[in-house]
């Protein structure tokens, strides 16, 4: 890989003439469903709340709170529970695993730190993963039709090993394009489903097939039993020890599914700070994830996210990425996933020129159907260490600023059927902003190389989101939305993590923190609303004060929704109604003593 990355450094970009570019509109058969992947998220915050401090964790950072913490996570119940953490640095000397329904919460990722110290050893901090047993798995049954593309139904020998609402995977043997074996990477295409209906010998399931499969290759699927409803928001985690070899990674996920990581820092790791195996809908949101000990991609050192193993329909967004081998990277079959309005920089590897390395990296082992939407990074790298990358991995919109999209050579497989539309290379000094493909069958327009339209005549670009119908819920009235690519001039507008980074006042997003109005209250007063993000109704509990009203407002302090308290109740249902769009909002409630705002997201499903 270092070979062919070095042959970038002799030109300028290069296309290829067999590249498709007929017209700007990439074809269905060209794409998936990534709008359904991104709303078939669903998770329950508990209403629950219990204190850390209350199992006799100090956040001293030097006594060790993990058994304080064990204890608290199997005090929870099944109905779930947000277990906080004060401000405090909270030592742990031995990791930690989540049960279904529990949230790690902080006061905020500059106030409250999980500090990781294992003493050398390479092992995963935080765990979030449940063992397949046969007690809540299956073993594989083969699929004898449905194998296409688009399709959402397949036809099994058997069937009764599945009820509606289960999770199920699906896989097949490796084909020829695997040039490079690993153990570790059989059976890489295949993708994790949740099934809607059984009859007979078919089942139906939520999200189309994102790829089409083979009868010749042995098609098989198994029930999966995932670990749900998990998060941890809102804290710093920073890793102490360096093993000397080895990996692990701050949060493992392993069979999960509905779990969110949002408003966290994670500082310093041995392996990925963020690694998902086998995992569906798993949400990275507001998180600065920066620097590691090591760059030199063994066992996933230096990465930032790192999806592998079928995972699908996770979405990583609004996410800050510093100084890492891989900000962003897919590999080992994962599909389906959407990586949006990022920001990476100082993208950083072991090996000659240390910024010559992918902020998104396609590695090999036929990760396929994935969309990259709005980021701001350095570099785009699809190479072949691992070999080809498989088909549909869709580019809109991103801006590279360092060298460019980069592709390697290999010359028994290469990665082909891309899409790059509306994507900007914008430093314009000799060897950088480079547009360099190889491979056969991309789908290219209104791409903004160095000023220069690829392919020629394609400046009328105007598709503005493969998932999204308006604004994602984290965008700002400040902000043009699509802030990438034509009609815009190169590096005309930033997204929201650019802009949160260059500012420098705060670089996580916790969007369910609280703070205090002007006025000030008792500190003991506890404000609750759920769920968060927010549909078409919210919950509100406050304790210990009347409710005068409550109100809604946009980020510029505009009113949208006045809401009048007539009861004595402090439990409240506020319908939202049709006027107010998704986006980021305050919920302002007014009591007699003062005022409390807490930050709301509302995400309708159209």
């Amino acid at each position: 890989m270092n070979a062919n990355l070095l042959k970038i450094l002799l030109g300028l970009f290069v296309l290829l003439s067999s590249f498709i570019a007929k017209n700007q509109t990439i074809p269905s058969e060209r794409v998936v469903n990534w709008k359904a992947a991104y709303n078939s998220f669903s998770i329950n915050f508990p209403i629950n709340e219990i204190n850390i401090k209350d199992f006799g964790a100090t956040g001293d950072g030097i006594s060790d709170d993990q058994p304080a913490i064990y204890d608290a996570i199997n005090s929870v119940g099944e109905e779930g529970a947000i277990i906080y953490f004060p401000a405090g640095n909270y030592l742990l000397n031995s990791p930690i695993n989540l049960k279904p329904g529990v949230f790690l919460r902080g006061e905020g990722s500059d106030s409250t730190t999980l500090l990781l110290d294992f003493s050398g050893q390479p092992i995963n901090g935080i765990n979030i993963a449940k063992s397949q047993t046969k007690e809540n798995s299956s073993s594989f049954f083969q699929i004898i039709s449905g194998f296409e593309k688009g399709r959402n139904k397949i036809v099994l020998e058997e069937t009764s090993e599945f009820d509606v609402g289960n999770y199920a995977e699906i896989v097949e043997d490796n084909g020829d394009w695997d040039i490079v074996p690993a153990n570790w990477a059989e059976n890489s295409v295949g993708q994790i489903i949740r099934i809607d209906s059984v009859k007979g010998d078919s089942i139906w399931f939520n999200n189309a097939l994102r790829i089409d499969l083979s009868a010749d290759l042995n098609p098989r699927i198994r029930k999966i039993s995932p670990i749900q409803n998990c998060g941890i928001e809102c804290l710093k985690i920073k890793r102490l020890d360096e093993p000397d070899e080895g990996a692990g990674s701050n949060i493992n996920f392993s069979f999960a599914a509905n779990c969110i990581v949002r408003g966290v820092e994670s500082d310093s790791s041995v392996g990925s700070h963020i690694s998902v195996y086998n995992s569906s809908n798993i949400w990275f949101t507001g998180n600065y994830i920066h620097h590691a000990f090591t760059y030199d991609g063994a066992g996933t050192r230096g990465y930032g996210i790192h999806l592998s193993q079928h995972s699908g329909e996770c979405y990583i967004a609004d996410n800050i990425f510093r100084h890492l081998r891989h900000s962003m990277m897919v590999k080992t079959g994962a599909n389906g996933n959407i990586f949006a309005y990022n920001y990476s920089l100082e993208p950083n590897r072991s090996e000659p020129i240390a910024t010559l390395s992918g902020d998104i990296s396609l590695h090999g082992h036929f990760a396929f159907s994935n969309l990259f939407e709005g980021n701001i990074i350095q570099n785009i790298i699809i190479d072949h260490y691992w070999g080809p990358s498989g088909p549909y991995n869709t580019f809109l919109r991103n801006r590279a600023e360092l060298f460019g999209i980069l592709m390697t050579e290999n010359l028994e497989y290469e990665t082909s059927w891309q899409n790059f539309t509306g994507n900007e290379t914008s430093n314009t000094i000799v060897p950088y902003g480079q547009f360099i493909l190889t491979g056969e069958d991309h789908f290219l327009y209104g791409n903004n190389i160095q000023n220069t339209a690829v392919p020629e005549g394609s400046e009328d670009f105007s598709d503005i989101s493969y998932y999204l119908d308006d604004e994602p819920p984290f965008w700002m009235d400040q902000f043009i939305w699509p802030p990438i690519g034509y009609p815009h001039e190169l590096e005309e507008h930033l997204n929201p993590a650019k802009q949160r980074f260059l500012d420098g006042v705060w670089l996580t997003s916790c969007n369910d923190s609280i703070f205090v109005g002007k006025e000030e209250i008792n500190s003991d007063i506890s404000l609750k609303a759920w769920p968060n993000p927010a549909t078409s109704k919210i919950m509100i509990e406050l304790s210990n004060l009347k409710v005068n009203s409550i109100r809604i407002l946009n980020l510029n302090g505009i009113y949208l929704s006045d809401y009048k308290i007539n009861t004595k109740n402090n439990n409240f249902e506020i319908n939202l109604g049709n006027t107010i769009k998704n986006g980021l909002y305050f919920l302002v409630v007014e009591t007699k003593s003062g005022v409390v705002t807490k930050k709301l997201i509302i995400h309708k499903r159209y």
